[in-house]
């Protein structure tokens, strides 16, 4: 089947490493892996170089450049609509059968190509971006994001949604057509090796005698990093922290650590490249998802999954899709969110009993290599797309084969 994947969302940048970007190109290497002919059309990244990792052909669109207000909103436009004009372009020589879009703000593109072409226009959902957008970063066109969005959610012959919570949002816009929900994967190839913990925190300059929790990804409000350095605070000074990533938040938190008294057991290695994310995490003895209490929390966290996958023991906050993640607490500790407290007595506990945490830790990673990753997501958006159609993945690690058994 040929496949045009389609992304004009500005800040989800072919090849960058934040997890939008990475769940981006991660479906479109298993559309690709399935064996169907695959083209990406997108956003270039902040570096020529990070686009070249794709094993398909990409097309891309030059960012528009930041800026703020009214501004920001009308490069969000203008590189909408250039999407859809070379999406128009790369679709005339591909003649796709599927158009697979992840929703942006302000983008139509998918809905002009499927109607060009005839092909079948699957719509991938994270949130209701009018909403999360006027929430967080304020917004002035909201009446022409609120038609937009209405007309792409309303049309796609199929929403795919991230979490049960944003299916159920979206429901009001889908008058009746199908939606499934297909969570956030792993890459399983990238995580089939296990780094050991010795060598990484030498690579990381970490300590070998500290006992390390360990966050990845963005640093922005809503992951709740503050409340794992507060928890630090109340932990034994053998403890410490270490975070992989960057945000627009970070010299906040350095900032609250240093007032906590716990800046030097905070260890900040800013952005990594997704390939490196394996090495950190054997890093540590824990693994934190510290999500504050967030009204209609629809998230499907990239690093829970990878947590998983490591094989390393998680902590994560009882919200949202989380809880179903790790089957009640099976394959975690779960907490209630935003709680400083709970979440260091919750450290305690695992550190207490780390042998048995060890051991839930590696069910936990054979559930995630062999049920939750890419393939799998890939099979499942295709099945449902194209019921009459049954795709095929070649037998090459575990996760194929458990789909095959």
């Amino acid at each position: 089947m040929r496949i045009l994947v389609l992304c004009s969302d500005t800040g989800v940048r072919i090849g960058d490493g934040k997890g939008a970007s990475l769940h981006l190109r991660a479906i479109a290497h298993a559309f690709a892996a399935l064996g169907h002919e695959v083209e990406v059309v997108g956003i270039a990244p902040s570096n020529p170089d990070d686009a070249h990792g794709w094993t398909m052909p990409v097309h891309l669109v030059p960012h528009p450049g930041r800026s703020e207000g009214l501004e920001r909103e009308r490069r969000k436009l203008a590189a909408t609509e250039s999407i859809r004009v070379l999406a128009l372009e790369v679709a005339a020589h591909l003649r796709p059968e599927l158009i697979y879009e992840r929703l942006s703000l302000f983008g139509t593109a998918g809905l002009d190509v499927a109607a060009h072409t005839g092909a079948r226009h699957v719509l991938e959902i994270n949130a209701l971006l009018t909403a999360e957008e006027s929430a967080w970063r304020g917004l002035h066109l909201v009446s022409l994001a609120r038609q937009r969005e209405a007309a792409a959610l309303g049309a796609a012959d199929l929403r795919v949604t991230v979490s049960d919570e944003v299916r159920l949002a979206i429901e009001p816009y889908a008058a009746g057509r199908p939606s499934i929900t297909v969570p956030n994967g792993v890459d399983t190839d990238l995580f089939a090796a296990r780094p050991d913990r010795e060598q990484a925190r030498a690579a990381f300059g970490l300590p070998q005698d500290r006992v390390l929790l360990g966050f990845t990804g963005s640093i922005r409000p809503w992951h709740g990093l503050d409340v794992a350095i507060a928890a630090l605070a109340g932990l034994p000074e053998r403890i410490g922290l270490v975070v992989a990533g960057d945000g627009p938040v970070r010299v906040q938190l350095e900032q609250q650590a240093l007032t906590l008294g716990v800046g030097h057991r905070v260890h900040w290695l800013g952005a990594l490249a997704h390939e490196r994310v394996p090495q950190m995490l054997a890093t540590c003895d824990l693994a934190l998802a510290p999500y504050p209490k967030l009204p209609n929390f629809g998230f499907s966290p990239l690093k829970l999954y990878e947590y998983l996958a490591a094989g390393v023991p998680v902590i994560a906050s009882d919200i949202g899709q989380i809880r179903l993640a790790l089957e009640d607490g099976r394959w975690g500790r779960l907490v209630p969110p935003g709680d400083a407290a709970a979440l260091a007595t919750a450290v305690t506990a695992e550190l207490s009993a780390l042998a048995a945490a060890r051991v839930r830790a590696e069910g936990a990673r054979e559930y995630a290599m062999t049920r939750h990753g890419w393939t799998e997501r890939a099979v499942r958006i295709l099945r449902a797309a194209n019921p009459r159609r049954h795709p095929t993945a070649p037998t090459r690690n575990r996760e194929v084969n458990a789909l095959a058994g």
